[in-house]
């Protein structure tokens, strides 16, 4: 059996400068198709696209913030370390020098993401006050949550999850008192037939 061995395995002589651009190239973390549609398009309103956008753009800034932080900390270590001069802190530089390099690989993806979602940003017509979004709650809750029950009664032949029922209950667009007391009507007006 031949088994390669790590000690005499160069992984360079395998991962071409072509492969190491392509790994560069496709970093990014969600496509713009992906954030259009997935991240802002799952709220049924434009002030509520605009408001998970905001919160995307503030979280990616933050992790650029820490990871251009983190890149800057790992290469002073890296230096301690070969300074030392120990066989032990190389190899550990050496280490911490491939967690570099795939930290800056990622932060390129990341950069790209952060980009788009300004750049969506940018496209929306009016920027949202938290004024504005509070404002239109109750006409972004009762769309999503009437959305929700229709998705769960076409995909579940007319059965409706009862959470999302009882939410639209919670926020007065479902009157359950008038639910019951029309099946109830119902139900005697079918006991009349029987009986006759």
């Amino acid at each position: 059996m031949n088994i390669e061995k790590i000690d005499s395995f160069n992984i360079q002589d395998l991962v071409s400068q072509d492969i190491l651009n392509s790994i560069e190239d496709i970093q990014q973390p969600r496509s713009r198709f992906q954030l259009e549609h997935f991240v802002l398009n799952q709220h049924d309103t434009e002030e509520m696209r605009f408001y998970q956008c905001v919160i995307e753009i503030q979280s990616m800034r933050n992790t650029i913030r820490i990871v251009s932080l983190e890149v800057k900390k790992k290469e002073i270590e890296i230096e301690r370390l070969k300074a030392t001069g120990d066989a032990i802190d190389a190899i550990d530089a050496q280490i911490k020098e491939i967690g570099l390099e795939e930290t800056r690989i990622i932060a390129v993806g990341a950069i790209r993401e952060f980009k788009h979602l300004v750049e969506i940003y940018n496209s929306f017509p009016k920027k949202y006050s938290r004024a504005e979004i509070d404002a239109l709650q109750p006409v972004y809750w009762t769309k999503r949550l009437v959305r929700q029950a229709e998705l769960d009664n076409l995909g579940n032949g007319g059965t409706v999850n009862p959470a999302h029922l009882e939410a639209l209950r919670q926020i007065g667009e479902l009157d359950l008192e008038a639910i019951l007391l029309q099946q109830s009507q119902q139900g005697i007006e079918l006991n009349k037939k029987e009986i006759q």
